[in-house]
């Protein structure tokens, strides 16, 4: 049994070391300058290692039956960290190993007391590391740096629990650090400082540990005055946005949002029809039940996902709304299976309309384990009913014909868009020519995007070449838009393959030539044009998360980031985008005071308090335990401008109004166009199917287009009056006002 231990503990090692081959496929090796010839040892720089232990965790979780349950794989799941800690030291005790091999042992330890939140006791670890690296000269010279800035990173983790997570206030971990949030515990911090400080005397030119040097400076009111002038970062440029819509406030704490997870997705939706906005949360972690908030409209919300029966509803990186069965509820669809070994089952959820879901996925035809993130719907044959495509990074695609009883039929292969198997992370339905049929952009981290076009009978083709879509490669989530308001949806598709320098390069206005997405502007539904550069969009994100909204209500649609990757020295702002005039886009994300720097994931942009504005909600936090967050909901302050919300409901065409457009053109001397489509927005996050529409300084609205897909008509009304809500049903010749109040704020 012994052996056979020893031989399941080799097996995790080896994996190990394929995760971490293939990580430096997506963040670039930072190698320093050559040491002075004045030292008598001639140190390496450090290693690239994943201080959070994920692709030790993720491997070492043994593989599950195709049919597992949920509850079956949580239990699988349950502390996968300690079982390989525990493995470790068995393996430590019985065996006699090189103090090379002690030294790299310890590095493996390191890590995974980091991923299950123990840095403390990971900080421990790191200094026997160091205590035997030091007393060996040739030791010292391959591993004493690379001790040196994880006992940094360590540190900086350290400092991070204790400030920012244990004793969390509204302007935590947010980049400019704010004069509150600096840190009242300030010894990891301080630690920090020293390890990084001494591992640049050595390595100056380590951009990336110069960035959490700085970082670690202004944790403690220190930047940049205290920060060593020749590690500086100077950010100046960064930290002066060129427009300032107002600093938005996380109030997330104060309405009862701010769940404390990992990774997972959001939705921001009326799931009650009682016309507030509530919100739903799942994680990645297959142990957490997903969470439906609702808004109970006096600035709070009650957390009720088992009085809705959904606490069995575990894991699920991604989830969005749709309503599947036209009953005028919104129902549920959560993907599951994403970046594990072995795949897991999605859930469908239908709402009952009386507060409640029913698991309905197996009964749909829709129970089959998969490996995706992402899902998105649209009614692609135009027969009234929304249709599910599913994108997978180890499978085929699949789509699923909705059949209108209930059930699906999966057609991917015979429509021709079952794909290659390659490692999907993102989908979005677009109705590029605007013919009525949606068409279809996948976006994928082992290759390029790709186009499909829809044929109109049940069949699609790859345009992307004759389109002009060309990358980006390593994609994530994508979307489809109309950022220059001329009536034809343009693309949007980010990028994750960067590394922590190449961002922060980004930040200093320097182009590095990796890691940026693509937009695509839509040239009369005949081709695109490559606009990324020329919208001031060629840089480095690192995105996950993402979604859009008119945060100033100018007219014109605006962008979210969640940015970030599993390695805990991924410390980057989340980024915020003003779209100027729809010609360019301009970085806010410092005025507006949303640079949160942990890892953000599913986001939803929405007026959840009906005041006029949208605000933005993140699912916040990382890829293990150790790396967890508190979910954000950031307040919009706004600006004055006017606005108009539309809630359309589908007769012929799917209730939902999904693939429906929307044109608005205000009166007055200085007209202003202003064009949507339905949809929940990104392929990481969920925004209301209601359509907020910002007008600027119009004071009417002269004309109201409608056109719907399905029947092909198109409904006008005139002269409508702006800040107010109201919903339109197709074919009907009037629209009824809805009855909003403004929900205040607690104090």
């Amino acid at each position: 049994m012994q052996t056979r231990r020893l031989g399941i503990f080799s097996a995790l090692i080896v994996l190990l070391a394929v995760a971490l081959v293939l990580s430096t496929l997506y963040f670039e090796k930072n190698r320093a300058v050559p040491p002075s010839k004045k030292l008598s040892i001639h140190y390496e720089p450090r290693n690239n290692v994943d201080a959070s232990g994920f692709g030790i965790v993720v491997a070492s979780i043994p593989p599950w039956d195709a049919k597992a349950s949920l509850q079956e794989i949580a239990d699988i799941w349950q502390k996968p960290g300690y079982r390989v800690l525990e493995s470790l030291d068995r393996y430590l005790a019985v065996r006699t190993l090189s103090e090379n091999d002690k030294i790299r042992s310890l590095y493996t330890k390191t890590t995974l007391l980091l991923s299950e939140g123990e840095a403390r006791q990971a900080y421990e670890v790191l200094e026997e590391a160091r205590s035997r690296a030091e007393a060996d000269n040739r030791l010292a010279q391959i591993h004493l740096f690379t001790i040196i800035y994880l006992q940094g990173v360590t540190a900086l983790r350290i400092g991070e629990n204790e400030n920012c997570i244990m004793c969390r206030g509204e302007s935590s971990c947010i980049l400019p650090i704010a004069p509150a949030a600096v840190h009242r515990n300030p010894d990891g911090s301080r630690r920090a400082v020293e390890h990084f400080s001494e591992y640049l005397r050595q390595f100056p030119n380590d951009l990336e540990v110069r960035w959490l040097l700085n970082l670690a400076h202004m944790t403690l009111g220190e930047y940049p005055e205290k920060v060593d002038r020749q590690f500086l970062v100077k950010l100046d440029s960064w930290l002066h946005s060129e427009f300032d819509i107002g600093k938005f406030r996380d109030v997330g704490h104060l309405v009862g949002v701010n769940k404390f997870n990992q990774a997972g997705g959001a939705i921001m939706d009326d799931f009650d029809n009682d016309g507030r906005l509530d919100l739903v949360v799942t994680s990645y972690d297959p142990t957490e039940p997903m969470a439906l908030y609702r808004n109970r409209g006096d600035g709070t919300f009650e957390e009720r996902a088992a009085k809705a029966g959904l606490k069995g509803q575990l894991g699920g990186l991604h989830c969005m709304q749709c309503d599947y069965n036209n009953d005028g509820w919104m129902d549920i669809f959560v993907c599951r299976g994403a970046w594990l070994s072995s795949p897991v089952r999605p859930s469908l959820l239908r709402n009952n309309g009386d507060g409640t879901f029913t698991d309905v996925t197996e009964k749909a035809g829709l129970a089959e384990p998969i490996n995706t993130q992402c899902a998105t719907w649209a009614d692609y044959d135009n027969d009234g009913y929304l249709d599910l495509f599913v994108c997978n990074e180890k499978q085929l695609h699949r789509l699923y014909h909705n059949k209108g009883d209930g059930t699906f039929e999966e057609v991917a292969a015979r429509a021709g868009v079952a794909g290659t198997g390659k490692f999907c992370k993102g989908a979005n339905w677009i109705d590029f020519d605007n013919d009525g049929y949606p068409d279809l952009i996948v976006s994928d981290l082992g290759g390029d995007p790709q186009l499909f076009r829809n044929n109109r009978d049940g069949t699609f083709r790859d345009v992307t070449s004759a389109m002009g879509i060309n990358g980006p490669s390593e994609g994530f989530s994508c979307w489809a838009w109309d950022f220059d308001n001329d009536g034809w949806l343009d693309i949007f598709v980010v990028c994750y393959q960067s590394s922590l320098p190449d961002v922060v390069n980004g930040m200093l206005g320097q182009r590095t030539g990796r890691g940026s997405g693509k937009l695509y502007r839509n040239l009369g539904g005949k081709r695109f044009k490559d606009v990324t550069r020329e919208a001031g969009l060629e840089g480095s994100f690192a995105c996950m998360g993402s979604n859009f909204g008119d945060f100033d209500n100018d007219g014109y649609l605006d962008f979210y980031l969640g940015t970030g990757a599993p390695n805990f020295s991924f410390l980057i702002p989340n980024r915020m985008f003003k779209n100027v005039g729809g010609k360019r886009f301009a970085e806010i994300t410092a005025s507006a005071g949303t640079g949160h720097l942990q890892k953000g994931h599913g986001t939803a942009c929405g007026d959840w308090d009906r005041d006029g504005n949208v605000d933005v909600f993140m699912e916040m936090g990382g890829a293990v335990n150790g790396d967890k967050y508190h979910n954000v909901l950031f307040q919009n302050p706004g600006q004055g401008n006017h606005w108009l919300s539309v809630k359309l409901v589908g007769k012929k065409t799917n209730r939902a109004a999904i693939g429906a457009r929307i044109k608005a053109v205000t009166a007055g001397q200085e007209p202003l166009t202003v064009c949507r489509h339905v949809s929940s927005g990104s392929s990481f996050g969920g925004n209301p199917l209601q359509q907020h529409l910002g007008l600027a300084g119009g004071k009417r609205v002269d004309r109201l287009e409608i056109h719907w897909p399905t029947s092909g008509t198109t409904q006008v009304f005139r002269d409508i009056a702006v800040d107010q809500a109201i919903e339109i049903t197709e074919f009907a010749e009037d629209y009824k006002r809805l009855n909003w109040t403004t929900i205040p704020l607690p104090k």
